[in-house]
């Protein structure tokens, strides 16, 4: 079902469908699979038969709007990166709405570097149904604002989990960050805690279906033109965004001390792995290299030997402090360095 929503609102904001044309088209699958008006469920957090609304016309509308918005603000991000040279400044624009939130209405004139911290969290949209927007200037305007409003963090608690954070006073809890630094960072990051959730079967069919998507190809191909040596905040930013790329056995997950099990791809290492060694992440057989890899060395990271067309490969996985599983490195070796390698294998 989540696969089938996904693949509906990339159309929409590919091809530019608008609501009706979205709604009509997703509408009749999401009742066939169950997932529309009232139904009796079990609250997860109390154990109790509650009353739920599952979907509807207005709460598609409201899934609709928010990746619409968010997709188009990430783009605009990406436009604003390129030009900054020349106009290095954004004002923060009054909304097109009738009703309009006070506080969004007192950011409105402030004009700030393109990478002042303050558009981390502030950069519109700054909550549901947000129509705020910015404008790149080459200079501030005559009687603009030119200092960082306060955040004013406050306490939110989440009523399905009671876990508390702190949320930038005027901005609507998950809408604290700019969609083109970080939105697509963190979908890869809950898609593997979701993941790491699912038996291992259905996690490895989920697993296999991302392989094919977009997503994994602009990764794997450095389809962002990500350049590895540059160090500026949404470069880099842009290099940590991962996608799942294989399932890893337990023995293996055992080895590095982990709970998960998805090893993902980094913009920054699909760069490095097709730049610098030539090798397509979309061809390469990572999850048969995981299964029945022809030597495992284990020290602190896992080298993984395997043949493929008659080669030999080193694939090496590591394990972040967050207990990220992540591919580091898939490089052609010698069959003299595969002896080492197999020679250190049998010594350890």
């Amino acid at each position: 079902m989540l696969d089938d929503i996904r693949a509906a609102l990339r159309k929409a904001v590919v091809d530019r469908v608008p609501f009706e044309q979205f709604r009509k088209e997703l509408e009749p699958i999401l009742q066939s699979k169950g997932w529309w008006g009232k139904r009796e469920v079990t609250d997860p957090k109390t154990g109790e038969r509650v009353t739920a609304q599952l979907g509807s016309v207005r709460r598609l509308e409201l899934i609709y709007d928010a990746n619409i918005r968010s997709a188009e603000a990430a783009g605009d991000w990406q436009r604003i990166q390129r030009v900054k040279d020349a106009l290095p400044y954004l004002e923060y624009m009054t909304s097109t709405s009738e009703r309009k939130r006070p506080l969004h209405l007192s950011w409105v004139g402030t004009t700030l570097p393109v990478d002042d911290p303050w558009w981390a969290t502030h950069y519109p949209p700054n909550g549901w149904r947000c129509k705020c927007r910015v404008r790149s200037r080459a200079v501030p305007r005559e009687g603009a604002s030119t200092r960082r409003p306060p955040l004013k963090p406050q306490p939110w608690t989440n009523p399905a989990t009671g876990e508390t954070r702190m949320v930038p006073a005027g901005i609507d809890p998950g809408w604290d960050h700019n969609p083109g630094r970080a939105r697509a960072q963190m979908v890869g990051r809950r898609l593997t805690e979701r993941l790491d959730r699912m038996g291992g079967e259905a996690r490895r069919e989920a697993v296999r279906r991302l392989r094919e998507d977009p997503v994994f190809t602009y990764v794997a191909r450095n389809g962002s033109g990500f350049r590895r040596l540059d160090r500026s905040p949404d470069n880099v930013s842009l290099g940590h965004l991962r996608w799942p790329a294989a399932v890893m056995p337990d023995r293996l997950a055992a080895m590095l001390d982990s709970r998960s099990r998805v090893v993902t791809a980094s913009v920054a290492d699909g760069a490095k792995i097709i730049e610098k060694h030539g090798i397509d992440l979309t061809e390469f057989p990572l999850q048969e290299a995981l299964d029945a890899p022809e030597v495992v060395v284990a020290d602190g990271k896992l080298s993984l030997l395997a043949t493929w067309r008659g080669k030999r490969y080193i694939v090496v996985i590591k394990r972040s402090q967050a207990d990220e599983l992540f591919i580091n490195s898939i490089h052609r070796i010698t069959d003299q360095q595969a002896r080492k390698l197999e020679e250190a294998a049998g010594g350890a």
